[in-house]
């Protein structure tokens, strides 16, 4: 037995020293995974150190900047949320530093558009007999009260917007619309000129670029960009309504009747989702949402004022404000808040006289003041802090703040007898009661006593959900705009690098204007682009491409006579892809010149007398975006080109002190009359060809501006002499004052402080409320030009018009009625003023201009001596 028991174990023995070996080898392997693990956690814990490290220094450096302002943001408002803000970015920053581009989610700028409102009975209104002008149309009737929208989020439109990705490309790559585009022969397509009807399918056409013609609620937004308090989010958006005006567009112009409507204001209440339920109970709602990311938001009732919440008595968008929570990838809603106006558009049109917004026909592109919407959304006060001293912001630029806006949908109010205000506004009700009387509609009138929000909105009537409305979502919110006030030496590239239009987060140099001082006491705003297309001009060859030439000077010139700073809103990419005027701005420290990269097309580059009157939306977008962003760093502010200079005269030598004075003596407004200048023939150069001519074989004499002369130089010869004549205020520039003037338009103020102030506010100050308003002198008046200052337009004569030069100006085309009507273009100064003027020289030629002496003897030997140091 015993040798049977021994033959049994000897297997059971080496088992057992094989399970051993097999334990042995895993523990081994165990122990060294884990030893892996913990190396690689270990670096892994130290690359996310250094990053936190960084990010702790940056934020330490940033709050040092901010308690040296004058006002401390962080005491103003409510403590940070420093846990999960700064745990939210300590992630995504270690995410950009593996490169790990998928696994940071960056919001795409996306349109959810809607279908048009349900709100007009069929077979009601027109538009109008078009050979008529004086008839506007009828107005059509709506259903009342407003019907629901009862959208779901699937019955939405979705369309994404992936070019924007950091804020470096704000605001040149917003939707705004289609950009340059090429044909075969490569040549630039022109779509901003002509009278073509649009095809039926054309919204669709344009909604891959920009989403407003397919859903016209959506504002047309050029810019987006906070508030220099960091308080709230600003928006300059165009009226995309007036972009087409003529007879042949009547089908457009009715379906983007929505835009004007979002110049008018809504009044809502605030309510709570259970009464919104109840009032409502037919509309789209969601349910069984994680609170933790999507927390309980407020709905809205449109109500009429004395219903209404305070937030919400002057609104047109719920502004929903959200993050990504970066460790779980989720997108997180924060806070919603009610947009707010700078301006009451209906208010201003009123104290005009002119309180009617639109009408069926749309012919109303006289408005001056409709051509731009500006609203702002509320920054939730939590939220401020973290806008003000840009930690929302990435390294690389990426935004981790956002914003949906969300257009609270209603009919628009047509005629003077749909004005929409209260007693408290404009008086008793009786002293703007129409009723009785015959609109301008040349009907019985849609309400008598104003608008009835009751009446037309209904007492039930809730907005839907967020996720089911037509909206712009993921809206980026970058930094404030800066200027660093700082003089200090950078090379070019630097300077590149500094650009404005890149967004960067507010750097210890920069300053913001929280003082009760500004920084500044002028600045300059130019819209320009190194070639461009005059007016009218659909052949892509003939192109102006003498602005780089032109800028050097004109910014020279502008910072020799006292402007503090230039910002150049830069249209060259609307034009061309070769070049831009960067090369010549970024020469200039940051602390002189700004440039901004705007590409955004004139949405029609007609000439003003055109059937379809031209609208140079870029160009008006432009100038109230420079208002709104720098304006607060400047007392006065004025926006021309680089052919027009205003010039010092009299005992002046310095603009700073024209405005000074000029407002010791309650001036606002500053007005330059407008004359152009010839071409003086002693600064001139004959020459042979011209690149525009269409038969290369033949040749052609013109007259070119002379090499080394300046255009200030060559065109000082005004075809009137001085003080100007009236007529020439239909092209005047002005300088104004930023905190007067709410709105301006290329050559107007177009809404001052005044035309804001309402009737029980004023008369509680005993002081007299005028119902219709006009800017007169002293706030607004015209320049001393003899003695205050001038403006010299240098605008540039075409080649056609310096042709046959000796016989369009010689003494005998008085006599020939064809030469007489061509005009004589190059200049002829008059030796002795007004006294020789008119009168023929000895070889014939006819003195027709006159030279301003300050800038002959005064102004250009310093202009000059400045651009030498360039050569």
């Amino acid at each position: 037995m015993g040798r049977d028991l021994s033959s049994q174990q000897s297997p059971s023995c080496f088992s057992q020293i094989m399970k051993r070996k097999r334990s042995l080898i895993s523990s081994f392997v165990m122990i060294c995974a884990a030893l892996y693990f913990c190396q690689m956690k270990h670096a892994v814990g130290l690359l996310d150190e250094v990053i936190e490290s960084r990010i702790l220094a940056e934020i330490d450096l940033k709050k040092e900047f901010t308690q040296q302002k004058t006002v401390s943001s962080l005491s103003t408002h409510p403590a940070r949320e420093e846990i999960f803000w700064d745990r939210n970015r300590r992630i995504a920053e270690s995410l950009l530093a593996r490169n790990d581009d998928k696994g940071l989610p960056r919001k795409i700028i996306t349109a959810y558009l809607e279908a048009p409102m349900n709100d007009t009975i069929p077979g009601t209104g027109d538009q109008g007999d078009p050979k008529r002008e004086i008839d506007k149309g009828t107005p059509p009737e709506f259903y009342e009260p407003l019907p629901l929208r009862q959208n779901t989020p699937e019955d939405l439109k979705k369309y994404e917007y992936p070019r924007f990705r950091t804020c470096h490309d704000l605001p040149a790559k917003l939707p705004v619309d289609r950009g340059l585009q090429f044909d075969k022969l490569g040549n630039v397509v022109v779509h901003n000129v002509g009278n073509t009807p649009t095809p039926d399918d054309y919204p669709w056409q344009e909604a891959p670029y920009c989403p407003v013609d397919a859903d016209p609620f959506l504002p047309w937004i050029h810019d987006i960009f906070p508030s220099l308090d960091g308080t709230r989010v600003e928006f300059v958006a165009q009226n995309k309504r007036r972009c087409k005006s003529g007879s042949a567009y009547q089908k457009d112009i009715l379906r983007m009747t929505p835009q004007v409507a979002l110049l008018q204001s809504v009044s809502v209440e605030v309510i709570d989702e259970g009464k919104a339920r109840t009032l409502a109970p037919e509309l789209w709602s969601e349910s069984d949402k994680d609170a933790t990311f999507y927390p309980p938001m407020p709905r809205y009732r449109l109500a009429p004022y004395e219903e209404a919440s305070p937030e919400g008595m002057w609104t047109r968008f719920i502004c929903r404000f959200h993050t990504t929570d970066f460790q779980s990838g989720k997108p997180k809603i924060l806070k919603e808040t009610l947009s707010e106006y700078p301006i009451n558009y209906e208010l201003a049109g009123y104290r005009k006289n002119r309180p009617q917004l639109l009408t069926p026909k749309g012919r109303e592109t006289n408005l001056f003041w409709t051509s731009t919407l500006l609203f702002s959304c509320p920054i939730p006060p939590e939220l401020q802090p973290l806008v003000l001293d840009g930690s929302t912001i990435l390294s690389d630029g990426t935004p981790t703040l956002h914003v949906d806006v969300v257009p609270i949908r209603t009919s628009p109010r047509y005629g003077s007898k749909e004005v929409y205000f209260t007693e408290d506004m404009v008086g008793p009700r009786a002293r703007w009661e129409t009723s009785g009387k015959l609109d301008t509609f040349n009907n019985s009138g849609i309400t008598s006593n104003g608008f009835n929000a009751t009446q037309r909105w209904g007492k039930n009537h809730v907005v839907p959900p967020v996720e089911a409305s037509g909206r712009w979502a993921n809206l980026p919110i970058c930094a404030p705009p800066t200027i660093p006030l700082e003089e200090k030496t950078i090379d070019v590239a630097d300077n590149v690098k500094d650009d404005m239009n890149k967004n960067e987060i507010a750097s210890k140099e920069a300053m913001m204007p929280l003082q009760k001082e500004k920084p500044h006491q002028l600045t300059a705003c130019l819209w320009s682009a190194a070639s461009f297309s005059e007016r009218g001009i659909k052949d892509v060859r003939n192109k102006q491409k003498d602005t780089v030439e032109r800028l050097r000077e004109w910014i020279e010139f502008h910072l020799l006579v006292g402007f503090d700073h230039i910002v150049v809103y830069d249209n060259s990419g609307a034009h061309t892809n070769e070049t831009s005027l960067e090369p010549i701005t970024s020469q200039y420290p940051p602390s002189k010149v700004t440039r901004v990269d705007w590409p955004s097309l004139c949405c029609n580059n007609n000439v003003p007398g055109h059937p379809n009157t031209g609208e140079r939306s870029s160009q008006y977008a432009a100038e109230n975006s420079c208002r709104s962003r720098y304006g607060p760093y400047t007392e006065w502010m004025a926006s021309f080109d680089t052919d027009e200079y205003l010039v010092p005269m009299g005992n002046y030598t310095n603009l700073k002190d024209v405005v000074k004075d000029a407002a010791k003596g309650g001036t606002n407004i500053l007005t330059f009359r407008s004359t152009r200048g010839k071409l003086r023939h002693d600064f001139t150069r004959e020459a042979e060809y011209h690149e525009k001519a269409r038969d290369d074989s033949t040749k052609i004499q013109i007259l070119d501006k002379a090499a080394n002369v300046t255009f200030l130089e060559a065109y000082n010869c005004d075809s009137s002499p001085l003080p100007k004549p009236k007529y020439a205020d239909r092209a005047k520039k002005q300088i104004y004052r930023t905190d007067y003037v709410l709105n301006h338009f290329v050559h107007y103020a177009t809404v001052t402080k005044p035309y804001m102030e309402q009737y029980r506010a004023t008369k509680s100050q005993g002081k007299r409320w005028q119902r219709i308003l006009r800017e007169n002198a002293p706030s607004e008046r015209v320049t001393d030009e003899i003695h205050e200052a001038v403006m010299v337009h240098t605008k540039i004569v075409t080649w056609k018009n310096t042709r046959d030069t000796n016989i369009r100006c010689h003494k005998t085309a008085r006599a020939d009625r064809a030469w007489r009507a061509k005009g004589c273009y190059i200049g002829f100064p008059s030796p002795n003023g007004t006294a020789t003027f008119g009168r023929p020289a000895d070889d014939g030629m006819v003195y027709n201009c006159f030279i301003n002496e300050k800038v002959e003897n005064y102004w250009l030997p310093q202009l000059k001596e400045r651009l030498e140091r360039w050569h």
